[in-house]
């Protein structure tokens, strides 16, 4: 049996180049040319010429590519790092392939966020430089090197075994269980836990996970906190996967983004109308990714893959902050056309009072003229009139 791990890693660039978005204020032509030139100087190869919702993607190294995409998120796709020891925790844990799997992800994991190793160092690299590229952030806090693990947030980690031998005997092997469903093994890099891991997966009951098959020669298991490919021999499922997952966690790390930079920072109503719009943007994007052209194997995995992703409940929370905070702002706008009302209204007496300061004088030193009480009379009238078309309107 085969096994390798691939690493799906988003991080923000700070700004979405929709059409829509933020009025033009950052062209994606210029921005791809900042990139193209800034990647010719670090030997990156740069592939513009990519699929829809890709502005590019850029060759790093041999283990790191990455994809820039239009909503402004930018995925790493890590794969066959080696800088693990795998020694001791084969020998501990030789008949449960689960735990050296895991450990190989925490790790790998590990290594990913601190960005330290000389493997993994030009992510650091290609963050600044994307950062560097955009004329001005529409989300500052998330777009940083000082956002959570170096400006990034999480690392999705899928698995991939080959099964030659048919080592994997079904749907309920407990080795796959414990992958989909990680608990007992959180402590795994932590080698003063490996007793009582190995104890617990002696009594361990199995909590479930989907199994669909994906063709003839392949089967995919998903569950809340994992995704695996289990392949008879090398086929083409873990390409398809990989495709839908860059799409899919861009879009769930955008709106987790989103959701920080509007409870760190003081958006205008403007602002988050825009970013209301983005939302709705890349929700239809992410849906027409799972209704086109897709046969039903590959149709029924993405959809569960998208279903125990928990895209939909990062969605909602997102919009109902959102809303929270449009209401607000509206409220905030009232109130300060409150104010310009009040203000108004105190100068229109201001100027009434002008106007009418030579008739009253006239009249109180005698000198009315015709033509003075022709005006008062219009005046009144006018009043009346003004007067009751206001209490109409307030009813």
């Amino acid at each position: 049996m085969e096994s390798r791990l691939i690493h799906i890693v988003p991080f923000d660039i700070g700004y979405s180049f929709f059409d829509y978005a933020y009025s033009g204020e950052q062209n994606k032509e210029i921005f791809l040319k900042i990139i193209a030139a800034a990647c010719e100087k670090e030997n990156i190869y740069l592939e513009q010429d990519v699929k829809g919702g890709v502005i590019c993607a850029a060759y790093i190294t041999e283990k790191i590519k990455c994809y820039l995409l239009e909503c402004g998120i930018g995925v790493f796709v890590i794969q066959n790092l080696q800088a693990v020891d795998e020694t001791e925790i084969k020998e501990k844990f030789s008949k449960d392939f689960a735990c050296q799997l895991y450990y190989r992800k925490k790790c790998e994991q590990k290594e990913i966020f601190e960005q330290k190793e000389e493997e993994v160092a030009a992510v650091k690299t290609f963050m600044q430089l994307t950062w560097n590229a955009v004329k001005k952030k529409a989300r500052t806090y998330s777009a940083s090197g000082e956002y959570k693990h170096n400006g990034l947030s999480y690392v999705l980690s899928i698995y991939h075994i080959i099964d030659h031998e048919d080592e994997i005997e079904n749907e309920d092997n407990k080795n796959i269980d414990m992958l989909m469903n990680p608990s007992i093994l959180s402590g795994i890099s932590d080698r003063q836990q490996w007793a009582s891991i190995e104890n617990k997966i002696k009594k361990y009951k199995k909590k479930g996970y989907r199994l669909m098959e994906f063709g003839d020669l392949s089967q995919v298991a998903s569950s809340w906190s994992a995704v695996m490919v289990i392949d008879e021999k090398e086929t083409g499922v873990i390409d398809k996967l990989i495709d839908f997952e860059i799409f899919l966690q861009a879009s769930w790390f955008l709106y987790d983004c989103l959701i920080d930079n509007i409870k760190k920072t003081d958006m205008s109503n403007l602002e988050l109308q825009k970013e209301k719009s983005l939302i709705t943007n890349v929700s239809l994007e992410i849906n027409n990714i799972t209704s086109a052209n897709m046969g039903t194997y590959e149709k029924n995995v993405m959809e569960e893959i998208y279903h125990t992703s928990g895209i939909k409940t990062v969605e909602s929370k997102l919009c109902l902050l959102l809303e929270n905070r449009i209401s607000i702002a509206e409220a905030k706008i009232k109130e300060k056309q409150g104010v310009y009302g009040i203000i108004t209204e105190i100068l229109l007496v201001l100027f009434t009072l002008v106007s009418i300061f030579e008739p009253i004088k006239n009249l109180i030193e005698g000198n009315l003229g015709k033509a003075d009480f022709i005006v008062g009379a219009i005046m009144i009238i006018v009043l009346i009139i003004s007067a009751v078309f206001i209490v109409r309107r307030d009813k």
